[in-house]
């Protein structure tokens, strides 16, 4: 199947042109280091397959079940939408380890985000944040040290330290080196190894990571292709600050006819500002929300790489059962990455979930029902 929608892929960038975004496409054969380029690519994802069927064989089984009545909280910028939907997993699966899931907003400030940490640590046996490095929040690890809270920092580059305190980096380690490698490789195929990216993200070193695997992908393999990475501040998600910026990038130089974003978020109303200024680009992304698949069904995007947002906060739950049942700090970087398509493209709304069957999997490594 994978194999199949890899081909569609090839044919459909050798036989159509973006428009002025690509004034070469009718110029002939393609050179021979675009060729190999474009074979690489397919060759890549050919091997790796498009839609996961089963978890990591790394994510081993647990050694007992997780100790049932603990309670994790999940913290999430009220501004980004997919983190609210990570958040509302944890609030839903954590049952499924007999556990109370909580969620709180903050304002993406240092100053509330520090504010909330302690209120959760207060009373919480688990609490989780994406973004913020150690540094800046380290009363809240003290506080979770004192406490005997494990304290999840996830989406950064960063090691944990010790349980209780910062035991944890749930989608840590090289995942978003892994997405943007995807990305990479997935760009290449699309468009024949031929184009200039302008990608996105926020000021968050795992988005920033997403960015610069892509690129590095990008220049490895592709000679005639450029790459460029620009942030957009988080309190502009959703506003004309963050699409005018896009606008703006885009706009400064010809040669770039792809956006990239590498959390889908950030692409949410882009589209429209882009044909409004008449720019002729291709879009993909990382991290996709259904607003995203929408675009891609309607055949506006090009394709989005990244887990549900119900796979995001399952696997954070399994980097918290694995840290409780070993006392030792988790890194937690085995998570399913799939690549949608138009072509294989299940629903829009959920994002689609892949294994399939997560859950049952899932239950089956954590010894529960």
């Amino acid at each position: 199947m994978a194999g199949a929608s890899i081909a569609a892929i090839m044919v459909l960038a050798t036989a159509c042109s973006t428009g002025t975004s690509d004034p070469g496409a009718d110029a002939g054969e393609p050179s021979s280091a675009q060729s190999e380029c474009a074979k690489n690519a397919s060759d890549f994802l050919e091997e790796r397959g498009l839609l996961p069927e089963t978890l990591s064989p790394e994510l081993t089984p647990l050694s007992k079940p997780p100790t049932p009545g603990l309670t994790i909280t999940r913290l999430y910028p009220g501004a980004v939408p997919s983190s609210g939907d990570v958040s509302q997993t944890i609030v839903d699966a954590a049952p499924l380890l007999g556990w109370t899931g909580k969620k709180v907003s903050f304002d993406g400030s240092v100053e509330d985000v520090n504010r909330k940490l302690l209120e959760a640590i207060d009373n919480s046996d688990i609490v989780e944040l994406d973004g913020f490095p150690p540094e800046a929040v380290q009363p809240a690890i003290d506080a979770a040290k004192e406490k005997g809270v494990l304290l999840m920092l996830g989406a950064i580059t960063n090691e944990p330290e010790s349980y209780p305190g910062y035991g944890a980096t749930p989608n840590g380690g090289d995942l978003f080196d892994q997405m943007g490698e995807l990305a990479g490789y997935q760009f290449l195929a699309q468009t024949n190894c031929k184009g200039g990216v302008a990608a996105f993200g926020l000021p968050f070193d795992a988005l920033r990571t997403v960015s610069d695997s892509m690129g590095a992908i990008i220049e490895q393999e592709c000679e005639e292709c450029t790459f460029s990475y620009t942030d957009i501040q988080t309190k502009d998600v959703g506003s004309p600050a963050a699409t005018t910026a896009i606008v703006s990038k885009l706009q400064s130089d010809s040669s770039l006819n792809f956006a990239f974003f590498a959390i889908g978020d950030l692409a949410v109303g882009s589209q429209q500002a882009l044909t409004q200024a008449g720019l002729d680009v291709e879009v993909g992304g990382a991290l996709p929300s259904t607003a995203n698949l929408a675009e891609l069904e309607a055949g506006t995007n090009s394709f989005w790489v990244g887990a549900a947002s119900e796979v995001t906060g399952l696997a954070q739950l399994d980097t918290a059962a694995r840290v409780l049942d070993s006392g030792e700090p988790v890194v937690g970087n085995h998570v399913p990455l799939p690549i949608f398509t138009q072509d294989n493209l299940a629903s829009v709304d959920p994002v689609p979930v892949y294994p399939t069957d997560i859950v049952e999997q899932f239950k089956k490594i954590w010894g529960v029902d």
